[in-house]
């Protein structure tokens, strides 16, 4: 090699040196200017204009579908049914204060590895937020856990080839009853002046408290007046409302021709009857409330009672709930599930 071909080549090697040095350090700079940042940093400053957020999955299939109504957040899967308002608060402000911790990678070919493929792929891992405000959206696949598996995620947003590492653990459920308003009423057994079952063989029991500072109850309608009731078997009766909670919600012309197993009236101290009607379909345990006024309600209750009830109406006219086994047995009680086991019936 002569001196001019030298030459040529060790500037050659100059400028390809200064291209890949001045390259590197500029994503270098980038990286280290975007550490800190948030990772959706409009949504900060809409988050009272967001009305929508959808959570999609695999295959672009929309999983869940949070919308702002007049009257508030419902769940669209479920014919708008009132959504849990915390559930929804509180993904929205880990959205908008997730800060980036770390750039990973750009390259389509390793987003598996991170679980931020494009959720159009049938078999994508992650799932895609995408949170609605004044006409725009933010969108963000949201990957696996980060290294600290319970502050860290990694996360791309739809719109942008490199992923990113944030300090926050962003768990998006995909069910739509994860979103829902779960609680519906809550009544302690010392609110509960008696309770009556009326199974669907026609077996009737009738419990009512006694009225003393313990709240103890009693059955009203033994078949022997002299035996005994076990005041665990009851307990679980009149607790059965104490958090009154459903796994699923279901329209109530759905039931229109399933017949029920089990009736239960609930008389509280307030003025309130509480009507249950509950059934079952293939192993799951459903449940329809009802409400009314005791036909001798005290005139200075009547105006508490009446808003206390007509809040519930609203609330559950034209659903049946799904509920939890554990509820419905609590209530599936015959006399003989409740009485004690004398020394007579051991001999």
């Amino acid at each position: 090699m002569n001196t001019k071909s030298l030459g040529i080549l060790i500037i050659f090697l100059l400028v390809g040196a200064g291209a890949y040095f001045f390259s590197a350090k500029k994503n270098s700079i980038n990286t280290s200017e975007s550490i800190g940042l948030a990772i959706l940093p409009k949504l900060q400053t809409v988050l009272n204009d967001v009305s929508e957020l959808q959570v999609i999955g695999a295959n672009n299939q929309t999983l869940s579908t949070l919308q702002r109504l007049q009257d508030g957040w419902t769940v669209k899967e479920r014919n708008q049914y009132p959504a849990d308002i915390s559930k929804i608060r509180s993904v929205l402000l880990s959205l908008a204060e997730a800060k980036i911790v770390e750039q990973k990678t750009a390259n389509p070919d390793l987003y598996v590895k991170l679980g931020v493929e494009s959720v159009n792929q049938i078999d994508a891992q992650g799932v895609e937020a995408v949170v609605s405000y004044s006409g725009q959206t933010s969108n963000l696949i949201i990957g696996k856990p980060g290294p600290q598996i319970n502050k860290s995620r990694y996360v791309r947003p739809a719109n942008s080839d490199v992923s990113w590492l944030i300090d926050r653990k962003i768990d998006l459920k995909h069910e739509p009853a994860y979103w829902l308003r779960k609680n519906i009423l809550s009544v302690e057994p010392n609110d509960v002046a008696g309770v009556t079952i009326l199974l669907e063989d026609g077996s009737k029991l009738e419990i009512s408290n006694k009225g003393d500072e313990e709240n103890t109850f009693e059955v009203i309608n033994l078949t022997d007046p002299t035996s005994q009731a076990i005041e665990a078997e009851l307990h679980q009766v009149t607790n059965a409302l104490s958090s009154f909670q459903m796994l699923d919600v279901v329209e109530k012309n759905a039931f229109e021709d399933a017949e029920s197993t089990m009736k239960v009236n609930y008389q509280l101290k307030s003025g309130v009857n509480v009507h249950l009607t509950a059934y079952e379909v293939e192993e799951e345990r459903f449940a329809e409330l009802d409400f009314g006024l005791i036909d001798d309600i005290q005139a200075e209750q009547k105006s508490a009672a009446q808003k206390y009830m007509d809040e519930l109406i609203q609330l559950t006219s034209g659903w049946v709930y799904k509920i939890p086994n554990v509820t419905y047995d609590s209530m599936n009680k015959r006399e003989a599930d409740v009485l004690a086991i004398t020394e007579d019936q051991l001999n």
